[in-house]
C-alpha cells in the first residue's frame, strides 16, 4: 500500500508549497498596502489635516469597515476570552495607539528619511527575538538578507536627503526607535495571538482598542471642532481602508503561514513600493541611489525565499 501513498504525499507537498508561496505574496501585498500610507498622508497634509486627525480618523474608518463585515461574515471572530482582553489591549496600545503617535511625530521632527531608516531596524529585532521567543532558526540566508534589505531601505528612503544631511532630533530619534520596537512586537506578539485567534479577530480588536487612547491623546474638545475638506476626509478614509484595513488583515493571514522573521524581511519592500507609488501618483523622481536600494531589497527578499524552509507549512484556509 505504500506506493499508493506516494501520489498523495506529492500532492500534499505541492499544496503546502503553493500555500507558502501564497503567504509570501500576501505579505508583499500587505507591504504595498502600507506603502500607500505615505503618499495619501502627504496629500492629506496638503489638505491641512493634522497628524493626529489622520491617525485617529483612519483607525476609526478601519474599525467601521471591519466590524460590520466580520459581524456578518465571520461572527465567531468577534469573541475573545476574558483573560486575553488585557493582553490584547496592551498589544493594541503598543502597536496601534502609541505607534501611530510616535510615527507621525517622528516624521515631523526628523523628516521622512530618518523616520523610515529608524523604523526599518525592526526586521533585525524580529529576526533576533524570534530565535529566542518563537524558536525560529537563524539561517545563513536570513543573515545575508537582513543587511541587504536594511541598506536598501536606507538608500530608498534617504537617498535624496544625504547631500543635505539627515535630521537628528533627540526626541524624534527616541520615537523612531520606539516605532522599530513596536513594529517588532506587532510581528512577534501577533504571531502568538494567531495560535488562538483568527487574523480577523486580532486586527479588529487591535483597531478598536487603539481608538480610545488616540481620542484622549488628540484632546476630545479639539476633535469636536474638527473641520476638514471633503478631499481630506476621502484621503483619510483611503488610509483607513488600504494600509489600515487591507494591509493589516492580509499581513496577519500571511503571518499564520510563514515565520515572523521572514515576514518582517519581506515587508521591507514597503519603502520600495512607496517610492514607486509616489513616482506614479505625485510624479516624484527616482535617482540612481534609490534604484540601487530597490535592487538590494529585492535581492534580499529573493535570498530569503529560496532558503530552505525550517517549518512545515499549514493550509492557508485552516480558519
Amino acid at each position: 500500500m505504500q506506493w499508493l501513498m506516494i501520489p498523495r504525499q506529492r500532492r500534499r507537498r505541492t499544496a503546502m508549497k503553493a500555500t507558502k508561496n501564497l503567504a509570501y505574496g500576501m505579505m508583499a501585498l500587505a507591504a504595498i498596502m502600507w506603502a500607500t500610507s505615505g503618499t495619501f498622508t502627504q496629500m492629506a497634509y496638503d489638505e491641512e489635516a493634522t497628524a493626529m486627525q489622520i491617525t485617529l480618523f483612519s483607525f476609526a474608518f478601519s474599525g467601521l469597515i471591519l466590524l460590520p463585515i466580520i459581524a456578518i461574515l465571520d461572527r465567531k471572530s468577534l469573541r475573545i476570552k476574558r483573560e486575553d482582553f488585557f493582553p490584547m489591549l496592551v498589544f493594541s496600545m503598543i502597536t496601534g495607539t502609541f505607534f501611530g503617535f510616535a510615527w507621525y511625530t517622528c516624521v515631523k521632527l526628523t523628516g521622512v528619511a530618518t523616520a523610515v531608516i529608524l523604523l526599518y531596524a525592526y526586521p533585525s529585532i524580529v529576526t533576533i527575538a524570534s530565535v529566542f521567543l518563537l524558536k525560529e532558526k537563524m539561517t545563513r540566508n536570513k543573515a545575508l538578507a537582513l543587511p541587504l534589505t536594511f541598506v536598501g531601505c536606507v538608500l530608498v528612503a534617504g537617498a535624496q536627503d544625504f547631500e543635505e544631511g539627515l535630521t537628528f532630533d533627540t526626541v524624534g530619534i527616541a520615537l523612531g526607535l520606539y516605532t522599530a520596537v513596536a513594529g517588532a512586537i506587532y510581528y512577534i506578539w501577533g504571531k502568538k495571538f494567531l495560535d488562538k485567534y483568527s487574523a480577523n479577530t486580532v486586527i479588529l480588536y487591535m483597531t478598536i482598542l487603539s481608538i480610545p487612547g488616540l481620542i484622549i491623546m488628540a484632546n476630545p474638545l479639539e476633535l469636536a471642532e474638527t473641520s476638514l475638506s471633503p478631499d481630506a476626509w476621502t484621503l483619510i478614509f483611503a488610509i483607513g481602508l488600504f494600509p489600515g484595513t487591507i494591509g493589516f488583515v492580509v499581513s496577519m493571514f500571511a503571518l499564520r503561514h510563514i515565520e515572523a522573521s521572514r515576514a518582517s524581511i519581506v515587508a521591507s519592500i514597503e519603502p520600495v513600493a512607496a517610492v514607486a507609488i509616489a513616482f506614479l501618483v505625485v510624479s516624484e523622481t527616482i535617482n540612481a541611489l534609490q534604484g540601487l536600494g530597490v535592487a538590494l531589497v529585492f535581492v534580499g527578499v529573493i535570498l530569503l525565499r529560496i532558503a530552505k524552509e525550517s517549518q512545515e507549512p499549514t493550509p492557508i484556509l485552516d480558519r
